[in-house]
Protein backbone atom coordinates (compact mmCIF):
# COMPACT_ATOMS: atom_id res chain seq x y z
CA UNK A 1 0.00 0.00 0.00
CA UNK A 2 2.65 2.64 0.86
CA UNK A 3 4.35 2.31 -2.51
CA UNK A 4 1.12 2.96 -4.40
CA UNK A 5 0.36 6.05 -2.34
CA UNK A 6 3.82 7.58 -2.41
CA UNK A 7 5.28 6.57 -5.79
CA UNK A 8 4.74 10.08 -7.22
CA UNK A 9 5.63 11.94 -4.04
CA UNK A 10 8.03 14.82 -4.73
CA UNK A 11 8.20 16.80 -1.46
CA UNK A 12 8.00 16.40 2.28
CA UNK A 13 4.88 18.57 2.36
CA UNK A 14 3.15 16.24 -0.06
CA UNK A 15 4.25 13.25 2.04
CA UNK A 16 2.79 14.86 5.16
CA UNK A 17 -0.55 15.35 3.41
CA UNK A 18 -0.59 11.69 2.36
CA UNK A 19 0.18 10.56 5.89
CA UNK A 20 -2.47 12.85 7.43
CA UNK A 21 -5.08 11.51 5.00
CA UNK A 22 -4.23 7.94 5.82
CA UNK A 23 -4.19 8.71 9.54
CA UNK A 24 -7.79 9.92 9.34
CA UNK A 25 -8.77 6.55 7.91
CA UNK A 26 -6.59 4.16 9.91
CA UNK A 27 -5.54 5.74 13.24
CA UNK A 28 -8.01 3.52 15.11
CA UNK A 29 -6.12 0.39 14.02
CA UNK A 30 -3.59 -1.19 16.34
CA UNK A 31 -1.01 -1.36 13.54
CA UNK A 32 -1.25 2.34 12.58
CA UNK A 33 2.27 3.15 13.91
CA UNK A 34 3.68 0.43 11.65
CA UNK A 35 1.68 1.69 8.69
CA UNK A 36 2.84 5.26 9.36
CA UNK A 37 6.47 4.15 9.49
CA UNK A 38 6.07 2.29 6.19
CA UNK A 39 4.55 5.40 4.59
CA UNK A 40 7.42 7.54 5.89
CA UNK A 41 10.01 5.13 4.50
CA UNK A 42 8.31 4.73 1.12
CA UNK A 43 7.79 8.48 0.86
CA UNK A 44 11.40 9.27 1.70
CA UNK A 45 12.55 6.79 -0.95
CA UNK A 46 10.22 8.30 -3.55
CA UNK A 47 11.41 11.83 -2.75
CA UNK A 48 15.05 10.72 -3.00
CA UNK A 49 14.38 8.97 -6.31
CA UNK A 50 12.65 12.07 -7.65
CA UNK A 51 15.58 14.27 -6.57
CA UNK A 52 18.10 11.88 -8.15
CA UNK A 53 16.16 11.78 -11.40
CA UNK A 54 15.87 15.56 -11.45
CA UNK A 55 19.64 16.01 -11.03
CA UNK A 56 20.44 13.33 -13.63
CA UNK A 57 18.10 14.99 -16.13
CA UNK A 58 19.89 18.30 -15.68
CA UNK A 59 23.35 16.82 -16.19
Amino acid sequence: MPDNLTKNCTSHEQLEKIIKGQERKFRWRDDWPTMEAALQAAGAAAIAAHAAKKTSDQA
